[in-house]
């Protein structure tokens, strides 16, 4: 026997609370005549088999053939005639919400043995409806929410998914030098991505992005030619005949490397006879460039030998464009010493002015 639900007369939405974003009203059986009232800073939808229709906005609203043009054409379409019919109504707030999201993701694949850091990140966004009936479809439609807790799960995964995404497009040298710049424009695009569901983002807010120490060490020139001759010196160990197994797998790294695809074929054929061909890597951006050269072809840095400051702090040796210690991260400026007779500025440990030969 078909139970039938009993007509209602008016809907409203009247226990929504300040973090509740949207509610749906299941199976009703509604009639021209009934009332939907909606609140100031709400919307509701008439909503029919994963479709929305009409939207209305702040009022008391009596059900008409002709504010709800949308859902009548579709209902008599189906051959459904008379006054009553079967349908949802969400409402959805406009008011403003705060959503936290957080995760790991991994930078793009650098220099030439493919590194790629693991990046912390947490934050929070800001952000409200801006088209409700496209809010609906994509929610209540196309993803089967039910309850506003329903739609705060899926906004924090669809941040996090677009932070994990947009980072991998960076390289570690980029977010090591950039990271207010990369963060910048990874918001940029979670903001164009929320307009396609109808979301408008308001502010998007990265409270910490955390880079190993190991990929901030790596984003220097010498600390990447350490740990490209720290990765060939392992994997070469563990590269077995054959040139397969562990290598091609990235065992043996040690370093926390992920090994591309350019870098395993390159390392499955290190047993052919062919003499190595032999290069220079740019200690400004990684380039590896053949011997002889002057300047790196990438950033056009000069590929001459690099002079070392030694770091006041752990003794590290250091190149002298480095303005912190790659090792313990102490500041490498030197401390300078004026003259008082010229006010010229000289080394510290000076025991005569360069300028005009008085005594430090």
């Amino acid at each position: 026997m078909e139970v039938k639900m009993p007509i209602v007369e008016k809907v409203s939405w009247d226990f929504g609370g300040p973090e509740d974003i949207a509610y749906r009203f299941p199976n009703l059986s509604l009639k021209f005549g009934s009332q939907v009232v909606v609140k100031e800073n709400q919307w509701g939808i008439f909503f029919r088999d994963g479709k929305a229709y009409d939207v209305f906005g702040p009022g008391r609203h009596t059900i008409t053939s002709n504010n709800i043009p949308l859902l009548t054409r579709a209902i008599r379409a189906l051959g459904i005639i008379g006054d009553i019919f079967e349908c949802e109504v969400i409402f959805v707030s406009n008011s403003q919400f705060r959503g936290n999201f957080g995760g790991q993701a991994y930078s793009a694949p650098s220099g030439s043995i493919q590194y790629q850091a693991e990046i912390g990140f947490y934050g929070y966004l800001l952000y409200k409806v801006e088209d409700p009936k496209l809010f609906v479809i994509e929610f209540f439609g196309n993803r089967g929410a039910s309850t506003s807790s329903d739609v705060e799960e899926y906004v924090r995964g669809f941040i996090n998914e677009r932070v994990i995404d947009d980072f991998a497009d960076f390289d570690i040298f980029n977010l090591v030098k950039n990271v207010d710049e990369t963060t910048d424009k990874v918001a940029l695009k979670i903001r164009d991505e929320a307009a396609r569901i109808g979301v408008k983002v308001i502010d998007t807010v990265f409270e910490g992005v955390k880079i190993p120490e190991e990929a901030r060490r790596f984003a220097s020139g010498m600390g990447q030619q350490a740990m490209t001759m720290q990765y060939m010196k392992e994997t070469t160990a563990e590269l077995p005949s054959g040139g397969g197994g562990a290598a091609a797998a990235g065992v043996g790294a040690g370093v926390g490397i992920a090994m591309g695809t350019a870098m395993a074929k390159s390392m499955q054929t290190s047993q052919a006879p062919a003499s190595p061909q032999k290069v220079v890597v740019c200690q400004n951006c990684g380039t590896q460039n053949t011997v002889g050269t002057k300047f790196c072809g990438n950033c056009g840095s000069s590929l001459g030998p690099i002079t070392k400051v030694k770091c006041p702090k752990c003794s590290s040796e250091n190149p002298t464009n480095m303005k912190f210690c790659g090792n313990c991260g102490a500041s490498l400026k030197k401390a300078e010493i004026k003259c008082s007779k010229c006010k010229a500025k000289n080394p510290e440990g000076t025991k005569f002015c360069g300028n005009c030969g008085n005594k430090l």
